[in-house]
């Protein structure tokens, strides 16, 4: 018994020593990998990239190669290589065009590596940049929901990192990744470096997120300019100056907020300089107009189909995918209905819990002053984005979504978190209560990735 005594002594210093970062980054690991493996094992469409996305992706390196006037001006494009540089020199055809920072590392490698395998190396990569996305969304849960205990941080960091990684809407972006996960990246790894006051480099990934993606660094600018103007109109009727409340921590001043303004303001100033040389250099560019992504262009927009279209994104997969899957075909007319009824429920149960991580979402805004900076600029730009081009977020329920799962894994968790403490349950039963939720909901978003259509 003494040398028993001694010996969990010494298991036990050790474990003191070491930094729970290392224990929880081990456990990030390690559950990356065994959900990779999982669902290259049992998951209709594995894990590696889905060919139209690795045609895209070949066709995009192939025009920043071939034509050079497109990287030029920051553009490559999807379309055939032969077929861009004939549209280029007759200028009577359009072109699907698309910024082609993203594609930039692949055409290096595929230029100056022989043999190299795009369609491998290219589904590797991107499995670490979602898992280093899942990384820093656990690693600012942990931030905002204040989880300090070494234990505690180790054990509710795996949730969120696992919620994160194996939820629909990550899984679809290692099938076919969207600007969405650089965008995210960036986005968050400005705010982890803002926590830990490196200002000047945190406004640079800000930058830097919104060269990935105009649009949504568009939504967070109007948001912060919205909330000043506001403000300043309703000054007298407000208990407080909310001017530079939803700015990150080092920039809540005058100051940040126009520095701030400004990292968010090139990339749109870059695009707006983007068109004018597309403009000049007579280059039509294919895609639809905003109109169409509104959907109010014209009656003939089939794919607009309002507001509960585009919010089908809370289920983390369509409907009409139950009744649209071609394994159905050999089965009775019962077993079709069974299978109609489970599928429904799978992605209704998602909705459902989409719905209280909501909730949590706005317990941890009321209750939590970094979450007012972490999450609401976001939240808002995911709210406008997603009910102003309501045919888009539609039609691109694969991409958009993404943002969403941020939100989610870190809420779903806090809105648990916050019954357990309304309730006052002791830690202990807090934390064993969270095993089965969130081996529950673990399966559900596993079973509603499965789902996936074959376009991802």
């Amino acid at each position: 018994m003494y040398l028993y005594n001694i010996k969990y002594k010494n298991i036990k210093e050790y474990y003191n020593k070491i930094s729970p970062v290392f224990f929880r980054i081990s456990s990030y690991v390690f559950i990356a990998i065994l959900f990779y493996y999982f669902m290259e094992t049992y998951s209709p469409l594995g894990i590696k990239w889905r060919p139209f996305h690795y045609e895209r992706v070949f066709n995009s390196i192939g025009n920043i190669l071939e034509n050079p006037v497109l990287s030029f001006i920051g553009y490559t494009s999807f379309d055939n290589i032969q077929d861009v540089s004939k549209n280029l020199e007759t200028k009577l055809g359009d072109i699907y065009l698309v910024p082609s920072l993203a594609y930039l590392f692949y055409a290096f490698l595929y230029k100056f590596i022989p043999n190299f395998q795009l369609y491998e190396f290219g589904s590797f990569l991107d499995f670490i940049l979602i898992s280093i996305l899942g990384f820093l969304v656990a690693e600012l849960g942990l931030y905002v929901m204040e989880i300090g205990l070494k234990f505690e941080s180790i054990f509710y960091g795996s949730i969120v990192f696992s919620l994160f990684i194996t939820s629909p809407w990550s899984y679809r972006m290692i099938l076919a990744p969207w600007h969405e996960v650089t965008f995210l990246t960036f986005y968050l790894l400005s705010i982890f470096l803002f926590i830990n006051n490196k200002k000047y480099l945190g406004l640079f990934f800000v930058f830097l997120s919104g060269l990935m993606h105009w649009i949504w660094i568009f939504f967070l600018l109007i948001f912060l300019i919205f909330i000043k103007l506001i403000n300043t109109f309703l000054q007298n009727l407000l208990d407080k100056d909310y001017s530079y409340r939803y700015l990150p921590n080092t920039l809540q001043n005058k100051e940040g907020f126009y520095l701030y303004s400004i990292a968010c303001f090139l990339p749109i100033l870059w695009q707006i300089f983007q068109t004018l040389l597309l403009k000049i250099m007579s280059i039509e560019h294919s895609g639809s107009s905003v109109l169409s992504r509104i959907g109010i262009d014209s009656y003939s927009n089939i794919h607009h189909g309002g507001i509960i279209a585009a919010f089908q994104f809370l289920g983390g997969n369509r409907y009409n995918l139950c009744f649209n899957n071609s394994n159905l075909n050999n089965l009775s007319n019962l077993n079709k209905y069974i299978s109609y009824f489970n599928c429904s429920m799978s992605i209704t149960s998602l909705v459902f819990l989409s719905i209280l991580s909501i909730l949590g979402l706005v317990i941890l805004l009321k209750n939590s002053s970094k979450a007012k900076w972490m999450f609401a600029p976001l939240s808002w730009s995911l709210l406008f984005f997603c009910l102003l081009f309501q045919q888009s977020f539609a039609v691109h329920l694969q991409g958009h979504s993404l943002i969403f799962a941020y939100i989610f894994a870190v809420n779903i968790v806090y809105f648990f978190k916050n019954i357990a403490k309304s309730l006052a349950i002791p830690k202990i039963f807090e934390i064993l209560i969270m095993i089965p939720i969130t081996t529950g909901i673990l399966i559900n978003s596993i079973r509603v990735s499965f789902i996936t259509g074959i376009n991802g």
